[in-house]
């Protein structure tokens, strides 16, 4: 019996729209900052949320050693406790038409499914970490309506 993989389908930038920037930006630092200080947070939001992506991967086989919190990118120049990891993490059917109720932090009882999460500051040519080593990922596209749909962004602070 071959045992767990998981293979990464898809790498989806963020659409970042004018409300998602304006939500982000007022979570952060507030709906009344105004002026050059709101330019400023603005600027540093929007390059939060374009450098930010949705993985989508394909779990087959899945064994106990799963977990979602082992999925990061690990950069040289950042100390291991601080490499960006899934977060907001779902988990789809095979077909990957549906969501399963189950979100964060527990996988479904099913041993094959797609589980699709953000990670923010990725690097596109960096591997992500998973319970089962490392992984090589395609170039980002843009993100598929279904997953825009089955896993909206939620403003991080």
């Amino acid at each position: 019996m071959p045992g767990p993989t998981i293979q990464v389908l898809g790498v989806y930038a963020l659409p970042v729209t004018k409300e998602l920037l304006r939500e982000q930006t007022d979570l952060l630092y507030g709906a009344t900052l105004t002026g050059e200080a709101r330019q400023q947070a603005e600027r540093e939001c929007r390059e939060q949320l374009l450098s930010t992506v949705l993985v989508e991967a394909l779990v087959r086989d899945r064994d106990d050693r799963f977990h979602c919190s082992d999925f990061c990118q690990p950069l040289d120049e950042v100390e291991e406790g601080r490499w960006q990891v899934a977060w907001a993490e779902a988990y789809l059917s095979l077909d990957g038409e549906s969501r399963f109720e189950a979100r964060w932090p527990d996988p479904p009882e099913a041993k094959d499914f797609r589980v699709a999460f953000f990670i923010h500051y990725w690097e596109d040519n960096e591997p992500l970490l998973s319970s089962y080593g490392e992984l090589r990922c395609p170039a980002i596209r843009e993100m598929p309506e279904r997953l825009q749909r089955l896993v909206p962004y939620e403003p991080v602070d």
